[in-house]
């Protein structure tokens, strides 16, 4: 309950820590907030910048922190893209309000797609040089370094999403009482998730980095999907894999006390093929092996369907060829549509969402699949 009379120096109803007098008294008389400042926001949270490797090795950095990719742009994102350009999203406000709300793909540089500025020029280099600098062989070490990388961006957008939450907590600006209190639930419930996820990155990132200081790559537990072709669909990310591909439910979030199980996944293209690799550390192996049991139990065109409707579904680091885009019937472009916005307060992930549903995107060719 919003305790309106609360005293000056009484701590805050809205359990930021801080006396009423410095937070929300009179807080309905401040200025609202404007676009300009959710902008500013969004480019103070671009800025940035920090070596996630810092710790492996006494902190030997570079100087500069690079715009690094997730998915690699000379071996990767030059194979599917037209003028230099792949089709992704941009989730700005001023593209949400262009687009009514709705998260929509447009055209994007390669240059941009799937960077993050996560590591030093020193460490980007040198961790990564396996698998960017040497032919691709899907070997123990490569394999988890793709997933390195993509479990490395996740902690840093979700460390970013920290500085999210405390803009949440001042959007109720110039609001009244009872619509300040909305708002800081809703932050407050944001802020819950942020914290729960960063504990769970993290442990998996620790895990991870004694994976590497010791070379113990077959530690980690793979689901390899080899392509005959190029895919025309790239992705580099991680979930907490709710549901599998049949619609059964195998976890539930927003509990403290059950730490999530988190499945990483890649896909990316090398000489004139390519494949789609799930990875998890041993300790989710119990849920992750039934989500990848329930996928691989397709057969082969079905299974590259359910990889992207996976991908759209469950990741916004996702990337497809222009040339391929324009040439998807509506059903195809309506489906893909609909999936950008799954996992949005207005249309969270449901049970069915990775069900087979009779679209055929033509994104992949499957030649083989299994455990590594």
């Amino acid at each position: 309950m919003i305790k309106a009379k609360a005293g000056r120096n009484d701590p805050c109803w809205c359990g930021s820590g801080k006396k009423h007098k410095r937070c929300h008294l009179n807080r309905e008389k401040a200025a609202p907030f404007t676009r300009a400042d959710l902008e500013a926001h969004r480019k103070q949270i671009g800025a940035i910048a920090k070596c996630l490797a810092k710790d492996l090795d006494d902190a030997q950095c570079s100087p500069r922190i690079v715009s690094a990719h997730t998915i690699s742009k000379s071996g990767s994102l030059k194979q599917i893209a037209e003028d230099g350009h792949v089709m992704g999203t941009k989730v700005t406000l001023s593209a949400l309000i262009e687009n009514s709300g709705k998260i929509t793909l447009s055209k994007v540089g390669i240059n941009k797609a799937s960077t993050f500025t996560g590591f030093c020029a020193r460490h980007d280099k040198q961790l990564f040089a396996p698998v960017e600098d040497h032919p691709v062989t899907l070997s123990d070490q490569q394999l988890f370094l793709l997933a390195y990388r993509s479990i490395s961006r996740e902690l840093f957008l979700k460390e970013a999403n920290v500085r999210t939450a405390e803009l949440m907590r001042q959007a109720d600006q110039g609001m009244e009482e009872a619509m300040q209190f909305m708002v800081q639930q809703t932050a407050t419930g944001f802020a819950a998730g942020v914290d729960l996820a960063l504990r769970e990155l993290n442990f998996i990132k620790t895990k991870m980095d004694e994976i590497l200081k010791s070379s113990a790559f077959a530690d980690m537990h793979h689901y390899v999907v080899e392509l005959s072709s190029i895919p025309f669909v790239l992705v580099s990310a991680s979930t907490q894999p709710e549901f599998d591909f049949n619609g059964a439910r195998l976890q539930s979030f927003g509990r403290a006390d059950i730490p999530m199980s988190h499945i990483i996944f890649n896909c990316i293209s090398y000489d004139n093929a390519g494949c789609f690799v799930f990875s998890w550390i041993k300790e989710h192996h119990e849920i992750c092996r039934k989500f990848i049991d329930s996928l691989a139990d397709l057969e082969k065109t079905e299974l590259a369907n359910a990889l992207v409707r996976f991908s759209y579904s469950f990741a916004e680091n996702t990337w497809a060829s222009p040339v391929w885009w324009r040439s998807r019937d509506d059903s195809v472009k309506k489906d893909i549509s609909d999936r950008l916005q799954h996992g949005t307060p207005l249309s969270p992930h449901r049970p069915s969402c990775l069900m087979t549903n009779g679209i055929n995107f033509g994104a992949l060719q499957v030649e083989s699949a299994g455990y590594r």
